[in-house]
C-alpha cells in the first residue's frame, strides 16, 4: 500500500562517489568512512573518506570464467566473500592474498550463480540463488518460482527456504523475529518468522511494490522499515514495519517500463533489458546502504554505472553487522 506522504529527493540533490566502477552492484560502509563496492572482474573496490580508491583483486577468473561479484559481506577478520553470479557460480572468498572459493554452493551437481551474500551476528553465511535453471534468463517469467535462500553453518550447507520468485537480497532482522526476501519478477517483498536458530515459521507477502519496479536489494533502517531499491523503473522506496511503501528517489521512464513490462507478460524478458536502460542519473539502482557518523545518508549500488549515488537517508540506519570491522589496506590504487 502507498504511503501518501511521500518525501522525495530530487536528482539534483544527489552526490556521486568513485570513478571507473564496473557493475558496482553491492555497497557496503564501515564506521572508518570506507566504502566497498563489487567490481566486475577483480572482485571489490574499496573507495577511501579521501577518495583515493584501490582494486582489492586483480583479474580473476574462476573455473575458467571471469567472476562476476553481485552481493559482498565483509567478515570479522577484515576478508570479504563475494556471490558470483557468473556460469561458473560458487561463493568466494577474497583478502589481500587473492580470491579462493569458498563454498559450491550447490545442492547437487553444479555450483550455481550466487546472487547474494551475508552474514549474521551468530557467525553464520546467508546466500541466495536466483533460480535452478541456466540460463537464469529463463527464470525472467511471472511464473517460474525455484529460486532458494541457503545458510551455511559450521562448514555445512543447507536449503532454509525455496520456492521464491527469482530471490535476490535478503535482510535478517532479528530483533523483530523477520527474514524479508525480495522476489524480483514478482515485483514485491516477501517474509518469513525468524529466530536464533533460523527460519521459524511460513512464508507470507509483505508488500507489493508498483508495475516496473522489480526489487533488487533491500536494507534495514533504524526504525524497523526498508530501503528497496528497483531497477527498470529506477526507484528507492521505504517501507514502513506495516508494509506501507513511499517513494524516496525515482527517474522513472514511464516508456521503458511498459516496455519491460510488456516483455514480461510476453515471456520473452531477457539480458537486454537489464543491460540497458534510458535514464541518464540512476542507472538500474540496485542496493544501498548507509552510511557517515550518524548512518544518515545512502550509497546506492547499481548495475549500469560507474559512480554510486548519494542522498540523504529518509529515517537513520541500523548498524550493520560488519560496521566496526577495520579493513587493513592493501590493494593496487586507481
Amino acid at each position: 500500500m502507498l504511503d501518501e506522504m511521500e518525501k522525495r529527493v530530487g536528482l539534483e540533490d544527489l552526490d556521486f562517489l568513485g570513478h571507473g566502477l564496473s557493475r558496482p552492484e553491492s555497497v557496503l560502509a564501515t564506521r572508518s568512512g570506507d566504502v566497498f563496492v563489487s567490481h566486475k572482474s577483480r572482485g571489490v573496490v574499496r573507495i577511501c573518506p579521501d577518495g583515493t580508491q584501490y582494486y582489492l583483486a586483480g583479474h580473476t577468473e574462476h573455473d575458467g570464467i571471469p567472476i562476476v561479484p553481485n552481493g559482498i559481506a565483509l567478515r570479522p577478520d577484515g576478508s570479504f566473500l563475494i556471490a558470483n553470479i557468473s556460469d561458473a557460480g560458487g561463493l568466494l572468498k577474497l583478502d589481500r592474498t587473492g580470491v579462493s572459493l569458498f563454498h559450491s554452493c550447490a545442492a547437487e551437481g553444479t555450483p550455481p550463480p550466487v546472487n547474494y551474500v551475508c552474514l549474521d551476528p551468530f557467525g553464520r553465511v546467508w546466500f541466495t540463488v536466483s533460480s535452478s535453471f541456466s540460463p537464469r534468463s529463463l527464470a525472467y517469467r511471472r511464473n517460474v518460482m525455484n529460486g532458494y535462500v541457503g545458510m551455511i553453518e559450521d562448514g555445512e550447507m543447507r536449503i532454509v527456504l525455496d520456492d521464491l520468485h527469482y530471490t535476490n537480497e535478503i535482510c535478517l532482522d532479528f530483533e523483530r523475529g523477520w527474514l524479508y526476501v525480495a522476489e524480483t519478477f514478482a515485483q514485491k517483498v516477501s517474509r518469513v518468522p525468524l529466530s536464533r536458530d533460523g527460519i521459524a515459521g511460513e512464508k507470507e507477502d509483505f508488500v507489493q511494490l508498483p508495475k516496473g519496479a522489480f526489487v533488487d536489494g533491500i536494507e534495514l533502517d533504524g526504525e524497523g522499515g526498508l530501503l528497496a531499491s528497483c531497477i527498470v523503473s529506477n526507484e528507492l522506496f521505504r517501507i514502513s514495519p506495516e508494509g506501507m511503501f513511499s517513494v524516496v528517489i525515482s527517474e522513472r521512464d514511464a516508456d521503458w517500463v511498459s516496455e519491460v513490462e510488456k516483455a514480461l507478460d510476453d515471456g520473452v524478458m531477457g539480458r537486454p533489458h537489464f543491460d540497458t536502460v534510458p535514464t541518464r542519473t540512476l542507472r538500474n539502482i540496485s542496493s544501498c546502504a548507509f552510511f557517515g557518523d550518524r548512518l544518515d545518508k545512502l550509497v546506492c549500488g547499481n548495475l549500469l554505472g560507474a559512480q554510486l549515488p548519494v542522498l540523504p537517508a529518509p529515517v537513520g540506519g541500523r548498524l550493520p553487522v560488519h560496521w566496526h570491522v577495520d579493513v587493513p589496506l592493501w590493494g593496487e590504487p586507481f
